[in-house]
């Protein structure tokens, strides 16, 4: 192996700093339950509208395994500190989506969507296979992911609220976007750094990112239901999209995508 690519690995190699993954684990944000208030929604429930974005949201956080699955067979295993962070991740994850569970059910008639995710086989090999060929690239490729999906989900929590704004509601989707903020913190230095370290590793992502569908978790909903996320959060706030595509222009190699655009679109 030459040098410079021995320190190019090396530089892969190397977490981005200033994210202390074991406090992160330490603290990690459990059940929501105690400060749900669903009381609240007896006397003041939330529009059909919400009710059906809460579903979808829940769908898409619940997702999270079969995503994790797909990602814990390929080199981003191989860094403890980034699998310490995905299983961490995946737990606050689960928790999310048990609170908005709680809050659909408080609903007469509400239910939310609690059927087992399955990941095919086939394709979870082939994963495995395409992504231990690109090696050490695919830490960078899965925190821009998670990168880019968080700006997608804290945007769409923020809009809930706004176009809905029950004071319960506020109140627990303050406490995820909380949630999400350390989530975000994590991916985000993370892809930064691996991206700004490799070339390659811009190139294997953005490949990546333009052909996953948004948000991530989005193919276990009907096509009409990611339609009406998108149609009801964001088509009366335009310069939203505008800027998360703006948010992954500043990602090394990534300009150019739409990705927001693009999926806003389908």
């Amino acid at each position: 192996m030459s040098k410079s690519l021995e320190v190019a690995l090396d530089d892969m190699s190397v977490p981005a700093a200033h994210f202390d993954v074991r406090a992160y684990a330490d603290s990690a944000q459990a059940s929501y339950r105690d400060d749900l208030n669903l009381e609240a929604y007896e006397a003041a429930p939330l529009t059909p509208e919400t009710l059906r974005t809460l579903r979808y949201l829940q769908v898409v956080e619940r997702g999270t395994m079969t995503h994790l699955r797909s990602v814990l067979v390929t080199a981003t295993h191989k860094d403890s500190r980034v699998t310490a962070f995905l299983i961490t991740w995946a737990f606050e994850k689960y928790w999310i989506a048990d609170a908005l569970d709680q809050i659909i059910r408080a609903h007469d008639g509400a239910d939310a969507d609690r059927a087992p995710f399955r990941t095919p086989v086939e394709r979870t090999i082939r994963e495995s296979i395409v992504a231990n060929i690109v090696g050490l690239p695919m830490i960078a490729v899965h925190t821009s992911l998670g990168t880019v999906d968080e700006w997608l989900m804290q945007a769409a929590y923020r809009r809930l609220v706004e176009l809905d704004p029950h004071e319960q509601l506020t109140d627990t989707v303050g406490r995820i976007l909380a949630t999400k903020a350390r989530q975000l913190e994590f991916f985000e230095a993370q892809a930064r750094h691996r991206l700004a370290e490799s070339v390659r590793a811009q190139k294997v992502t953005r490949k990546r990112l333009a052909k996953t569908p948004w948000p991530i978790g989005a193919r276990a909903e009907p096509r009409t239901n990611t339609q009406f996320f998108f149609d009801y959060l964001f088509s009366s706030a335009p310069e939203t999209i505008q800027h998360l595509d703006e948010l992954v222009d500043s990602l090394d190699g990534q300009t150019n995508l739409n990705l927001m655009t693009r999926a806003a679109a389908v």
